[in-house]
């Protein structure tokens, strides 16, 4: 495992500019639920395959998209939440990876480099499990390997098993402590335009609470050891609502895996030190991309 510690970069401006129009459309998955899906970039370019966290659908990415226009990207809303099917009978996170490689195929993208945050770590972790072909490279984000593992504050926990009685403004709000870390106080403005983009998301509270509960029935640690996909682990230093512990196990189990801390960040590190999640990430996949295709020369 090699720990790393985050840099300072200073980014003035995209490096490419994204298309304003894709592709937009469903895929049917193994039960019957319509999968919505998106794709931007050249067709040709490197595939890259982003899947977001607990209750968000899409549009949590994109602020990150305006800096991967050399690469083909494909998002998708996880079942339960934004234009996808929410299907009210329980989820799991293996059928939430065949989510994805359903909406790959649906696009042609034979492997991709998969990112997922969060919960979107869970689902990119089984995908990399399952269908380890179907990977150049994985970057989980803020991730976990099971319920089971570290937990993480038993107040926003309680949180999230409730969020069904709230507003969507007085969930946020009750959230944000546990969510970030120096942008409370450098970047409030950052979280208050997250705050309405998650709002004007509408997540779906029988989306969200069948996705939770599909994260507390799962766990990777059995197969951890087993996985062989160059694998990127980002984590907050002062993420509460999944602790860095759950960061370290991974990287310590997964071989060789590459483990970087942002310091000072919660779970939503991409708000609290952008420059830094996204010089990690560029840098990551700039380093896969090479490797892979010296690789398919060879």
């Amino acid at each position: 495992m090699k720990e790393e510690q985050n840099r300072r970069p200073v980014l003035t401006r995209p490096a490419f500019r994204i298309p304003t129009i894709g592709a937009m459309p469903y895929t049917e998955a193994a039960d019957g639920a319509r999968i919505y899906y998106r794709t931007n970039g050249p067709t040709r370019a490197e595939p890259l395959v982003l899947i977001m966290g607990l209750g968000w659908d899409m549009t949590g990415w994109q602020l990150l998209m305006p800096y991967l226009g050399e690469f083909r990207v494909l998002r998708l809303d996880n079942r339960g939440t934004g234009r996808s099917d929410k299907p009210d009978r329980p989820y799991s996170i293996r059928q939430m990876a065949l989510d994805v490689i359903r909406c790959m195929n649906a696009t042609g993208i034979d492997s991709a480099h998969i990112y997922g945050a969060s919960l979107g770590s869970m689902i990119a972790q089984e995908v990399a499990l399952n269908y380890p072909a179907r990977v150049r490279s994985l970057v989980l984000g803020c991730p976990s390997p099971g319920a089971i593992a570290f937990p993480g504050s038993p107040g926003i926990l309680r949180m999230l098993l409730n969020r069904e009685e709230l507003s969507p403004e007085e969930s946020f709000m009750r959230a944000t402590p546990f969510l970030y870390g120096r942008a409370l106080t450098e970047r409030p403005e950052a979280i208050e335009e997250v705050m309405r983009r998650r709002i004007a998301s509408r997540a779906d509270p029988v989306g969200m609470r069948r996705q939770l509960e599909a994260v507390l029935r799962w766990s990777s640690l059995r197969w951890l050891r087993g996985l062989r996909v160059p694998t990127m682990v980002m984590h907050g230093d002062k993420d509460r609502l999944i602790p860095l512990s759950n960061g370290r196990l991974i990287a310590a189990l997964v071989p060789g895996a590459r483990l970087n801390i942002i310091k000072g960040a919660g779970h939503v590190y991409g708000t609290d030190a952008p420059e830094e999640h996204l010089e990690l990430l560029l840098d990551w996949l700039a380093e896969q991309s090479g490797a892979h295709k010296l690789a398919a020369s060879a």
